[in-house]
């Protein structure tokens, strides 16, 4: 065993995790009801970009009715050097931002607040804010900013990144943000961005009584058994830690370790987890289940279904690619088309800067699950193959 390095021991684990996992699939065929032929040609359709340079890696997870179908890897975890495990663990980027709306309408749930509230009920800074009106004037805003609004993207809410580097708490940052002028009339536009998940992240520690962190460990994480999520890079096994691939002028790739992302002082509630697409499974399912999962209620079904319908009303555009409307913090494909055109209407999910993406099927109880951490390359092909492929594996109604 001397001679066999750490990572060729976690290599030989997860073959044997793997190779289980995969008799266990197949067992359940008939409870998954995939056809796993077409299944099987996941990992051959992905390679095939991976080897066109489009892709360095991702790993691949796929679900229905409950039970995991298929779970794969293609490509490098380092470049030409190690090749990916399925349980080596991604940057989550902004699939991070969903944990803030399941945490709100927990909140919800329990008659702390209400989407329609005033954010100036909870927090009574945010009284009396401004809205840019032009260069230099502003006026009280006519419509203040909503509980509602902190989700979908229209709080109007600035971007200040200096300031963002500098604040040491959660409150600390949000207090200021009451102090901004606004962008524009919550409601009124919709611009992706971060600050009001901020604010709603900020409510969950006044009315939970915890820090934001601890209160996603406690009622989320530990109960879903999503053991390897971490909040910050340097508790991810170093063998285990995917880079970030960056594709070059030159058509060549060169990855780097990240840090954490935000400012170091506090959990980055827009971005910070750094997880496995195993432990987005129980995580998606809860979702797919109308809030339950594992005998455990999360969220009222009402609730649920706030955070997957579309949140944006006719603010156009409202949410990344045609057909995608911005939900509260997920996104509904109502019309959809391109990438998701293997999905039917309805289907919701969260995707992440790094290439990653999870979409929820209601209607086929389907869940889709697909990590990479690249910049460049074809983020949009590693897509639509992947959800083209698993949907023909779909027994047709």
């Amino acid at each position: 065993m001397s001679n066999i390095s750490r990572r060729d021991t976690t290599l030989i684990t997860s073959f044997c995790a793997g190779a289980l996992l995969f008799t266990a699939s197949h067992a359940a065929a008939a409870e998954h009801g995939m056809d796993e032929k077409v299944l099987s040609q996941i990992p051959k359709n992905l390679q095939a970009i991976v080897d066109r340079g489009q892709s360095t890696g991702m790993v691949t997870l796929v679900a229905r009715n409950g039970k995991i179908a298929s779970i794969d890897a293609v490509g490098w975890r380092i470049k030409d050097k190690e090749p990916l495990e399925t349980t080596d663990v991604f940057w989550a980027a902004s699939i991070t931002k969903s944990f803030v709306a399941v945490a709100m309408m927990m909140m919800v749930d329990e008659g702390h607040l209400q989407l329609d509230d005033l954010v100036e009920k909870h927090i009574p800074e945010f009284k009396g804010q401004k809205v840019k009106t032009g260069k230099k004037s502003s006026e009280i805003a006519k419509h203040p900013l909503t509980v509602r609004n902190l989700l979908n993207h229209l709080d109007g809410l600035p971007k200040n990144h200096a300031r963002s580097r500098a604040t040491k708490t959660i409150k600390e940052r949000v207090l200021k943000s009451a102090k901004d002028t606004l962008t524009w009339e919550p409601g009124t536009k919709w611009m992706y961005g971060a600050e009001g998940l901020y604010v709603g992240a900020y409510l969950v520690e006044k009315y939970s009584n915890m820090p934001y962190a601890e209160f996603l460990k406690t009622r989320m994480l530990d109960p879903l058994g999503m053991k390897n999520t971490y909040f910050t890079i340097k508790n991810v096994p170093k063998e285990r830690a995917v880079p970030l691939h960056r594709k070059l002028r030159n058509g060549k790739w060169e990855h780097s370790f990240r840090g954490d992302f935000g400012n170091g002082h506090y959990f980055a509630v827009d971005g910070g987890f750094f997880c496995t697409a195993e432990d987005l499974f129980p995580w998606c399912q809860m979702l797919l289940n109308g809030g339950k999962y594992g005998g455990v209620r999360y969220l009222s079904e009402k609730s649920v279904r706030e955070l997957t319908r579309k949140q944006t009303g006719d603010v156009k555009p409202a949410g990344h690619g045609p057909g995608n409307f911005h939900a509260l913090a997920f996104q509904e494909a109502v019309e959809p088309q391109g990438p998701t055109a293997a999905l039917t209407k309805g289907s919701f999910g969260k995707g992440g800067s790094g290439g990653s993406t999870t979409w929820v099927d209601p209607s086929t109880k389907t869940i889709y699950i697909m990590l990479q951490n690249i910049s460049g390359g074809d983020k949009n092909l590693t897509h639509s193959t992947f959800l083209n492929t698993t949907a023909k594996a779909i027994p047709p109604k």
